[in-house]
């Protein structure tokens, strides 16, 4: 149990730290951010306004302040301008568009000027373990509200053990999505209610707005893969290569340079591939 301990306040640290990477920034886009979304935590809806009935003489009565009923279905959105848990969120329908600007994973995120701007999506298959698509582009915006999904739903209590210093996988899937945008977390394509922090590999109950925008963002993409239209990116240009030298040293072990020894894996707590199937 003390090793779990040291995980959870681990994934509470590393969550924290990722998350103040884009904390500027979005105090910086924040006007731009409230152009689309109101500040009330409240879920958007239609507002009718009561037409005014112009006096005339032949109709003395006053009837400006008459009432009009009108039902109207409105979506539930997420407001992510805000760091208080959002009650009541049953569906997220509606996902605000932001502009973005097209690009590669090194470019992008790895040799960016400022990484919070970055957002690389790597799509792995879960029957493989082979990454099969990539995208990448620079949109501080899109960074930034992801981040704010990401405050809004991670909750340390919600952690997915299943044994000692053991997580519950991600669900079974086609697509393993590994989103890196100021905040680092993995979900399977398609499945939502549970995620997984990609640094420190411990799985959380709960995400469905913040897995739920990727697959917004990612829909036609996959779409285009499953036609056959996508072409796999190199191996070595998935994120977790590039990265700090490389996450795949953290998940797999690594030979250290400097001290001129092999490093161990750093304690994954679950499969990053649990789906593979023998080819």
């Amino acid at each position: 149990m003390k090793n779990k301990s040291l995980a959870i306040i681990t994934a509470s640290i590393i969550t924290a730290s990722a998350l103040i990477l884009t904390a500027g920034l979005s105090l910086l886009n924040s006007a731009a951010i409230d152009e689309t979304l109101p500040e009330s935590d409240a879920p958007i809806e239609s507002v009718v306004e009561t037409p005014e009935t112009p006096e005339t003489p032949e109709i003395p009565e006053d009837v400006s302040d008459v009432e009009i009923d009108v039902e109207a279905d409105t979506d539930e959105v997420i407001l992510p301008d805000t760091e208080e848990e959002v009650e009541n969120e049953e569906s997220v329908s509606v996902y605000p568009d932001f502009e973005y600007a097209e690009g590669d994973a090194k470019t992008v995120y790895v040799d960016g000027d400022d990484v919070s701007n970055g957002v690389v999506i790597d799509v792995y298959s879960h029957k493989t373990g082979k990454l099969v698509g990539q995208l990448a582009f620079t949109s501080a915006d899109i960074s930034a509200y992801i981040s704010s999904l990401m405050r809004i739903e991670f909750k340390p209590e919600n952690e997915l053990w299943i044994g000692e210093d053991v997580c519950q996988p991600l669900p079974e899937g086609d697509y393993r999505i590994e989103v890196y945008a100021g905040t680092w977390f993995s979900y399977t394509y398609g499945e939502s209610g549970i995620f997984e922090l990609t640094q420190c590999t411990l799985t959380f109950a709960g995400g469905e707005a913040l897995t739920g925008y990727i697959d917004y963002l990612i829909a036609d993409y996959i779409a285009e893969l499953e036609a056959g239209n996508v072409e796999a990116p190199a191996a070595e240009d998935a994120v977790s290569k590039l990265l700090y030298g490389g996450l795949e040293g953290y998940w797999e072990g690594y030979f250290n340079e400097v001290c001129q020894m092999y490093i161990p894996a750093a304690g994954r707590h679950c499969d990053r591939f649990p789906y593979l199937e023998n080819e």
